[in-house]
């Protein structure tokens, strides 16, 4: 029996220590990639607690072995963007500019109850309140009320106001995000064309966004000491 509860033990910190550098999230928050690691894992570490007869290697070598492959994964996933799409999918517009794209919320497979229940949990009562609703690669929907609508109502105050829209990350990390110009009406000539006046070149960029109205934020890349 203090074999049984040995062997817990060292399972059980073992799964801490993996499960601390895989990072911290909610389950709710795992990329698709990192819910199966996290299920295999629950697996693998009942194996040896179950039965005493199988070594406690065959459930730490295939823990590191996962704890491996998602760190590298991780990494190659900041450095190559489409390998991110193809393990995580990518955002999805399902309201832009206070439009529905119904063929979009079909293709996602997500039903009309459950948008409207995501903008309930917003604070939101009215599908027409909402200026843009993105499905985020963790399954949750970002919601962005029209200005009208927001927590301060402008109406309330008779001012005059227009949209913002949101922010399109049109570099992240050095990388020019294609998707993104199309969505903000640019190309990268103009993106070029906009780091030149400002004396940049897109290897200093970490962030350069731009929102609907062409407010611009540039966050330069930090140098490695």
């Amino acid at each position: 029996m203090a074999s049984v509860y040995i062997r817990t033990l060292l399972v059980y910190f073992m799964l801490i220590i993996t499960l601390r550098l895989m990072g911290k999230r909610q389950i709710g928050e795992l990329q698709l990639s990192e819910l199966i690691v996290t299920i295999l894992l629950s697996e693998l570490a009942a194996i040896p607690i179950a039965d005493k007869d199988i070594p406690l290697l065959y459930a730490i070598v295939p823990i590191l072995l996962l704890l491996s492959l998602e760190v590298i994964l991780s990494y190659v996933v900041l450095r190559v963007p489409g390998i991110k799409n193809l393990f995580a999918g990518r955002p999805s517009i399902i309201i832009h500019k206070g439009v529905l794209n119904q063929k979009e919320l079909e293709r996602q497979r997500t039903g009309i109850s459950e948008l409207l229940c995501s903008l309930r949990q917003s604070g939101i009562s009215d599908i027409g309140e909402v200026e843009y609703a993105i499905l985020e690669q963790n399954g949750r929907f970002s919601v962005f009320p029209k200005a009208a609508n927001s927590s301060v109502t402008p109406t309330q105050l008779d001012l005059d106001i227009s949209e913002q829209g949101i922010s399109h990350a049109l570099i992240l990390d050095r990388k020019v995000i294609r998707d993104n110009l199309i969505l903000a009406g640019w190309d990268e000539k103009r993106l070029f064309q906009e780091l030149k006046r400002r004396g940049f070149t897109k290897e200093d960029i970490f962030l350069f966004s731009v929102n609907d109205t062409g407010d611009i934020t540039i966050i330069i890349k930090e140098k490695k000491s």
